[in-house]
């Protein structure tokens, strides 16, 4: 927008609108970027400043004592602002406190981070300060009111250039959609459409034929395996890896590990004899490349497709940019290489015309749609890992815009009825061709209980990270049921003025179809919206009862995260639980009709292909998804509440504000699934990791995933831990059930050893509770000694919090569950770890729960045996390559008192283990470190 106006940002106590007083206001007046007058004041609240609001601003008590009080500064803020825009960063916070004393009600207000959410879609974060640095804007002081305002508006007029830069089209998608929803980026866009339109005089770029892309995958071809097999010589895939072989001559980088040939070797031998095989490499084999050169081989031999599976995102990444590229090189062997993710990880460009034709119902839906409208002009790919959404809504939001609401699409309806080839049908073209094929854990189990598979005919795979098999195996198939969603669909369906029976009315009003059958169809759904206006009151009255239950099987406290409750046969004897039967009874009968009516819509529909209907495709898909959607919704509750399945796990997930509630079901026993369909039905089936064994065995495994028959084989770390890694166990620790003597020892214990080592130590936490407290007590104290302190509980992402502590000369890393493995720090950057607490299953974790009472003596038969695996996993993370160096601390003296402690101690490779009182950890680390 251009013109004057003007940048506001508030320092304040605290969040809370009510309780808390503005302590600094910053102003700046600018004109197209550039700054015309400043104005700003400390404020004096009238109360202390608390410690955490010191930390963030600087600002003490004792700054503001003398400060004038809000009634003297806000006429002097008023007259430097009078009726201009107001710009501010997250500005709804800043105008709440304004508001409150009752100025700026009627000023146009701007918010950069709206704005920024959609004009830059693939920004990691969105506060101030990183977009500050992301778009070359100096930000001197942080969280200072004055610096945070000039650097809002800098930002605004970078933005807002930007936005001139859209294609009509875009603008008016926006600014259309926007209508009748209160969004503080809307007079940016509208003020953005009308000078684009201005410069284009009477003839705008704003056509919406469909314009014929030319096909990207027009080229490829489907494999087709060899009629006959030709075996691998094994000797040859050894010798790629020995002192004089290929990988030795052509990559700088490589090392002679015997373990890594020995594994490659083994690999080839079970794709000869069409063996299944579990091992176990330990860290620094190079496990990738060991089973990425026998695949390469036999998929270039036989013309054959291999599928490698993965549990994350960043190895998935690795093999596909780093490690295939670099073995075509270095073999000379050329094969397809690509990457298939679920049908939920790619964009529906239908159901992105479907909403935008539609309109967003909320400012949630708005939100994700101009940001996806801003980012398919900058990316084909409509991969999910390229755009930034934040928090579960705006992930909710994108599935329902994403292929898995098209499960029956195969993407021709994209090519015939927009122009191009829809993400998710270059992706499948793209695997149909691949040699070998990159894909998630999740996604083989999704793909094997779909109606129409996604993944292409494959009878050769690569399970890594398999120790995490069984767990992705139980969230695919894992159903949870929210009143949100289902409150969602029902507006989808919508009525005959808006939504899909609206649209649905529309079309066929306009279509050749006989207006007799027209007339009978409004009438049907006139009936079907008349029942669904009366279901959501019985949605809600379920849902009601869901709580009621929750509240009187567990204690639920503000601060929590979300708190999880088993449904078991003692929670179905509840009082509470007959409550909930009562009400699903009635909500049944509606569900069960609309159930019924949608599926005959759908079905009556399917017949209509014949008729000239504006966007049929999309009605039918979208009437089909609401009646599977509504059919496996009605089926699960019945179950669950009526009907419950022995082999099912049923539970509440509920957040302390009592907002967000979900029933969820789980299979008991994955075993089956697994069975079904890799043991029974490929040829070869590979599962490796680093942690695959507990107790020196791999029993534990081959039970949950039964792998009776499965031949396993271990080849060793190539490192020398025995001089690399001391494990420190103080002699001098109470149990972590002694709360606040343990507390304040492992505060002791990061403190003296932070110091000792000038930060390079990572913190391993079994809870977030216990991290928050930690770091509310460590970060001031190491912040005097120069060092930072980067923790997770802030929800800062995963990957900024390992930047940051890369980065940093003097850190600090706070993690949890997530931290425990798929950290790769290498170097100096990290040479202390320390474990809180041993990893064990939260006991209470409704699925571990569930499954521990299949058990006899479920603590040492599961219990341990998980937490052992987690426990090799966090270890894993100090030692990267063979040149670091480091110690790791134990914290939880269970580890030596209690007899499953040997068999933590045991799990690990060959270490110096020193024992002492916690008080010579920090001397013990320097004489380690600087022998």
């Amino acid at each position: 927008m251009r013109g004057e106006l003007v940048a506001i940002d508030l320092e304040t106590t605290g969040l809370d609108v009510n309780t808390d007083r503005i302590i600094e206001i910053g102003a700046v007046r600018m004109k197209e970027g550039e700054v015309l007058d400043e104005f700003s004041e400390l404020v004096n609240p009238d109360m202390h400043i608390p410690e955490r609001t010191t930390l963030l601003t600087g600002i003490r008590t004792a700054d503001v004592a003398d400060a004038p009080r809000l009634p003297e500064v806000l006429p002097k803020l008023l007259q430097f602002v009078g009726d201009l825009p107001i710009v501010g960063h997250s500005v709804g916070f800043d105008m709440s406190f304004l508001n409150k004393q009752g100025v700026f009600t009627t000023n146009t207000v701007l918010d950069t981070y709206d704005l920024a959410s959609v004009m830059v879609p693939r920004a990691p974060r969105y506060n101030l300060n990183s977009l500050a640095v992301n778009m070359g804007v100096d930000l001197e002081d942080a969280h200072r009111a004055l610096d945070d305002a000039r650097a809002s508006g800098i930002i605004y007029w970078l933005l807002y250039e930007k936005t001139l830069q859209l294609p009509v089209t875009t603008l008016r998608a926006i600014v259309d959609a926007s209508q009748g929803i209160e969004w503080y980026a809307r007079p940016t866009f509208e003020s953005a459409l009308t000078e684009v339109l201005e410069k284009a005089g009477d003839t705008p770029d704003d056509d919406d034929d469909i314009i014929e892309v030319p096909s990207k995958i027009a080229h490829l071809r489907p494999l087709y395996p060899n009629d006959e097999i030709t075996p691998l010589e094994v000797d040859a895939v050894g010798a790629v890896f020995q002192r004089d072989g290929e990988l030795a001559q052509e990559m700088e980088t490589f090392e002679y590990r015997p373990q890594q040939e020995n594994m490659a070797r083994r690999i080839a031998e079970a794709f000869n004899s069409g063996e299944h095989l579990m091992v176990e490499a330990g860290t620094g084999t190079g496990k990738s490349m060991a089973y990425l050169v026998p695949a390469f081989e036999w998929a270039s031999a036989n013309n054959e497709r291999v599928v490698i599976s993965t549990d994350t995102i960043a190895l998935q990444d690795q093999l596909i940019t780093k490690d295939i590229p670099a073995l075509q090189e270095s073999l000379g062997i050329h094969v397809n290489a690509a990457v298939l993710k679920g049908r939920a990880n790619y964009l529906c460009p239908i159901a992105v015309e479907a909403m935008k034709r539609r309109g967003p119902t909320n400012i949630e839906e708005l939100r994700v749609l101009a940001k996806i409208l801003v980012w398919q002009l900058e990316s084909d790919s409509g991969d999910k890992t390229e755009i930034s959404l934040r928090g579960g809504a705006e992930h909710s939001i994108w599935n329902r815009l994403s292929a898995s609401e098209n499960q029956g699409c195969r993407g021709n309806a994209c090519r015939d009825e927009l122009g191009f080839d829809c993400p998710f049908h270059q992706a499948y073209k793209r695997a149909e061709a691949a040699h070998l094929l990159i894909v998630n854990h999740s996604l083989l189990v999704a793909d094997a209980k779909a109606e129409n598979r996604v993944l292409p005919e494959y009878q050769y795979i690569i399970v890594d990270e398999a120790h995490h098999l069984e767990e992705a195996v139980t969230s695919s198939m894992r159903f949870v049921i929210d009143e949100a969603a289902m409150m969602r669909r029902l507006d989808d369906l919508g009525d005959s003025r808006r939504g899909l029976l609206a649209d649905l009315i529309t079309a066929l009003r306009k279509s050749d179809v006989p207006e007799k059958t027209t007339k009978r169809i409004e009438a049907f759904a006139t009936d079907v919206n008349a029942a669904a206006n009366d279901m959501r009151v019985h949605v809600t009255g379920l849902f009601k009862a869901v709580k009621k239950l929750a509240r009187s099987l567990t204690s639920i406290k503000q601060g929590d995260y979300t708190v999880t409750v088993r449904i078991d046969e003692q929670a179905r004897e509840k009082s509470a639980f007959q409550k909930l039967q009562q009400q699903w009874e009635i909500l049944a009968q509606f569900m069960e009709v609309i159930s019924e009516a949608t599926g005959e819509l759908s079905s009556v529909l399917g017949k209509f292909n014949e008729y000239d209907i504006d966007n049929y495709n999309d009605l039918l898909r979208s009437t089909q998804t609401v009646a599977r959607y509504l059919e496996d919704t009605r089926t699960t509750l019945h179950t669950l509440v009526t009907a419950p399945d022995p082999n099912t796990i049923y539970w509440i997930s509920v957040t302390p504000d009592m907002k967000r509630i979900g029933l969820n079901t789980a299979p008991l026993h994955v075993g089956p699934v697994v069975t079904e369909n890799l043991w029974n039905s490929k040829r070869s089936a590979i599962l490796t990791s680093a942690t695959l064994r507990t107790s020196g065995t791999f029993d534990h495994i081959r039970e949950r995933v039964h792998a009776d028959m499965v031949s396993t084989y271990e080849v060793g770390s190539p490192f020398d831990y025995k001089s690399s890694t001391m494990v420190f166990l103080p002699t001098d620790m109470p149990e972590p059930r002694e709360s606040q003597t343990y507390q304040q020892m492992v505060e002791q214990a990061i403190l003296e050893l932070a110091v000792a080592l000038d930060g390079r130590v990572m913190v391993l936490f079994t809870s977030y509770g216990q991290l928050r407290q930690t770091s509310r007590i460590i970060t001031p104290v190491l912040a005097n000694q120069g060092i930072t302190v980067y923790d997770q509980s802030d929800g800062t992402s995963r990957q900024n919090l390992l930047e940051g502590f890369k980065t940093t000369d003097k850190a600090v890393l706070l993690g949890t569950r997530s931290f425990w493995e798929g950290v790769d720090v290498p170097g100096e950057s990290l040479s202390a770890l320390i474990m809180a607490r041993l990893p064990f299953p939260v006991p209470n974790d409704p699925v571990f729960a569930a499954r521990s009472d299949t058990y006899e003596n479920h603590f040492n038969q599961y219990a341990v045996p998980e937490a052992i695996l987690r426990f090799r996993q966090g270890f894993g993370r100090l030692i990267r390559t063979k040149t670091d160096r480091g110690i790791v601390v134990i914290l939880d003296s269970r580890i030596t008192t209690r007899s499953y402690g040997a068999s933590f101690i045991d799990s690990l490779p060959d270490c110096t283990i020193e024992s002492a009182p916690l008080n010579q950890l920090a001397k013990a680390a320097r004489a380690w470190l600087n022998p």
